[in-house]
This record gives structure tokens, sequence and C-alpha cells, in this order.
């Protein structure tokens, strides 16, 4: 409770200014409150502060909260009356230290306001704090430990935090992407620049294709939880993924503007020296699903490959000849950021986990599991959206925009 107006007795005395926590306790206390204060003297009824989530519920001040001005002046007012610190912090219901210190500074005090602290010296000079903004902008991999070293600081590394975080700069984990070299990035650059004019039209005449290895159970989405932070590493919070080495197989697709091709299973080569992937295997692609695309076509279809070894072989090339097929031969090396197909794998394989979690809990090698992981993943496939086709191929555009910025190095794409 809180007292809204301040009577004075007969003697100049100021009484009963305090908030009241308890009128029980005291019952002498309240039986005066009850017979000797004036109509016009109104209580108003305080809740209490609002209690910490998970922590205990308790009305009391809370902890290293500074009085108010008015309690300050009611403190000064009863000290000049002669009370005692002591019988102060009785009737008001505070702790006699901080009456005590109340009444010693409230001669330096402006109207009760607190006083302002002394701020902390620093344990770093400003020439320390430029040394360790030049290094790491200069050096932005650099650890702590070493931007420590480097500057000859003793700082902690909270305090290094601090001082970047108050100029914009704060550690970030490195995002992924291919190696590139200079000679990669003119040369995708340069190809952006030839195409920065295209319209979603034009982008839509290109079949854009590409190859994905899938395994078997990955692809699940990344699970959040409601927790404390003492709940961190309980069994029921924390997402698991297998160790082992799953089922792998390799699938391929295309799409352009009106439509997609069929998830090609792709055969391995057991003629190559490695049983794996060969141009052969490839061939196989596109007599299966690539001819009978174009061949349905109007002029003016481009096909879209990257650069991988399967890709570039000669008899693939003598294969586009002989059909008469157009292909986009300036591919810029290390690009998947530009090959807008590399979003539907992860698609895949999300729609996957989430349309056959048994299949892609299966542990089992057999030459049943693998008939059903391929048809699992067709079918999958086949539930895409025509509309998430769409946007891929009118994000181009953009894709292209952004290479253009950096200079032919790495996009967000």
């Amino acid at each position: 409770m809180r007292f809204q107006s301040c009577p004075t007795s007969s003697f100049g005395v100021q009484y009963l200014q305090s908030p009241i926590t308890d009128i029980k306790r005291n019952r002498v206390k309240a039986r005066f409150l009850a017979l000797y204060l004036p109509s016009s003297f109104t209580i108003i009824p305080n809740m209490p502060p609002q209690r910490t989530p998970l922590g205990p519920i308790s009305s009391n001040r809370q902890p290293r909260q500074h009085i108010s001005p008015y309690w300050r002046g009611v403190i000064a007012g009863e000290s000049r009356a002669g009370s005692t610190p002591t019988k102060i912090a009785k009737d008001l219901n505070l702790d006699r230290e901080t009456v005590r210190r109340t009444v010693c500074l409230d001669q330096i005090r402006d109207e009760g306001e607190s006083l302002l602290k002394a701020a902390r010296e620093l344990s770093y000079s400003p020439l320390e704090e430029r040394h360790i903004l030049r290094w790491c902008r200069l050096h932005p991999k650099s650890t702590y430990a070493e931007v420590k070293a480097a500057c000859h600081v003793t700082i902690s590394t909270t305090t290094i935090k601090k001082i970047l975080k108050r100029h914009g700069i704060t550690n970030w984990k490195c995002k992924r992407r291919p190696l590139l070299t200079l000679e990669h990035a003119q040369k995708r650059l340069a190809w952006c620049l030839k195409r920065r004019h295209w319209n979603d039209e034009e982008w839509g005449m290109v079949a854009w294709s590409d190859e994905c290895s899938v395994e078997r159970g990955r692809g699940k989405r990344d699970e959040w939880c409601f927790r404390t932070p003492l709940q961190k590493w309980e069994p029921r919070m924390v997402q698991t993924y297998g160790t082992n080495k799953n089922m792998k197989t390799m699938v391929w697709a295309m799409f352009w503007d009106n439509g997609r091709s069929n998830l090609y299973i792709m055969d391995r080569d057991f003629e190559s020296q490695k049983h794996g992937y060969s141009a052969n295997s490839y061939l196989e692609v596109l007599e299966a699903e690539v001819r009978p695309a174009f061949e349905s076509f109007e002029l003016g279809y481009e096909f879209m490959q990257d650069n991988a070894s399967i890709h570039t072989a000669r008899k693939v090339k003598e294969w586009f000849h002989d059909q008469g097929i157009i292909y986009i031969d300036d591919w810029p090396p290390y690009s998947p950021d530009l090959n807008p197909i590399e979003h539907i794998w992860w698609a895949l394989k999300v729609r996957f986990c989430e349309m056959f979690p048994e299949v892609a809990a299966d542990k089992s090698e057999s030459e049943y599991s693998r008939q059903r992981l391929e048809s699992c993943l067709q079918a999958a496939y086949d539930t895409l959206d025509k509309s998430l086709f769409d946007s891929l191929y009118q994000s181009m555009p953009r894709r292209i925009e952004a290479c253009i910025q950096a200079d032919g190095w790495h996009t967000k794409y």
C-alpha cells in the first residue's frame, strides 16, 4: 500500500507516511489508523511487483531498488524532528542503514533525487580501443585470443565484445561457400553482365538441370523447444541424428517455365574404374528425359548444366550436337547460387521425411529398401508445387544483380 497524502501531527512530526505492509502484524497501529485518520486521507492499494518467471511469489520491495524522493523527504523530516535512524527504520519498515545513508546524503541531494554514480574507470585506453578495431577490421577471422595477443591488451573477452558491439561489429559464424579464385569471380561477373537485362520470360526458357545425392534420413527440419537455460542438455530437449552412414542414391531433375521432368534415378556405371556415375550414366538421363522434352519445346529453349566432369565429356558434347539441342556452354565455375534448381533438393528431402518418416528411419540395406527409397523420393518429388519452381526461375534477376553487386564473388543464394 501507499499513502496519497501526508498529514502532520500537532507537534509538527509527520506520522504514518510509510507504506503499511501488514496491518494485522501491528494491531495498535491499525486501530489508530481507523480512529484518527481524516476522511480525506485515502489509501490506494498497490499491486505487488511482477514476479520473476518460475520464481517465488513475494510482495516485498525488490532488492537494490532506490526509494522515491518523497520517502527520502519523509525520512529527512523525521530526522530533523529528533527521531533516531533506528526508530525511523522501524516506523517506515526500512533498513536502518538505508535510513542512515539517506539522512547523511540529504544535504547534497537535489529534491531528494538519486545521486549519479561516478563512471567506472575503463580497463583500456582509447589507443587500445582503436588497435582492437583496426585489427578486427583487417583480420576478421581472428579469435579473441589472437586479438588480445596482437593488440597487447589484458582485458577480458567480454570487454572486447562490448567494444566491438558499440561499433556495430559482432562475431558471426562464417557462411560456407565453394572456393572462388579471382579468375572464377571474373567469369561469374562476365556471365551475369551478359544476361543482366533478361526478363522472367527469357529465364523461363532455360531448362535448369542438376543431380543430387540423397541420403536416407537426411532432411529433417530443425526442431525448436520451450525450455529454461538449465534444461539445455535434457534428453527431450536435444535433437538427435544418426552417426552411421546411410543408404544413398543419385537423382536428377530438370524444370522450365511450363513444366518439369520426372525425377530420374541414375544408375551406376559398373564398367567405370570406380563403379560410380560416369558420362554413360548421364547419357542415359539425356536420352530418357532431355531428348523427349526438347522435342516438345518451341524454338528458343536452352539447356543448362554445370561444369561437372560427366557433363563436359566429349561424348556428351557430341550428343548435344547430334540432337541439335542448344546448351549454355559458358556456365561460370563453382556457381550453385546461380542455378535455381539447387533449392529443389532441400525441399525434396524435407517433403520425403514428412511423407515417409518410416522409410527415412529405416536402417536396412536390402534391395527392397533401396527400391522403396527410390519410389518414395519420386512420389515426394511429384507433390512439389509448381509455384515453387516458378518462384525459383523468377528469382534469377535478383541472383544476377546480387552477383554483380558482389563483383562476381559469393552471394546469399
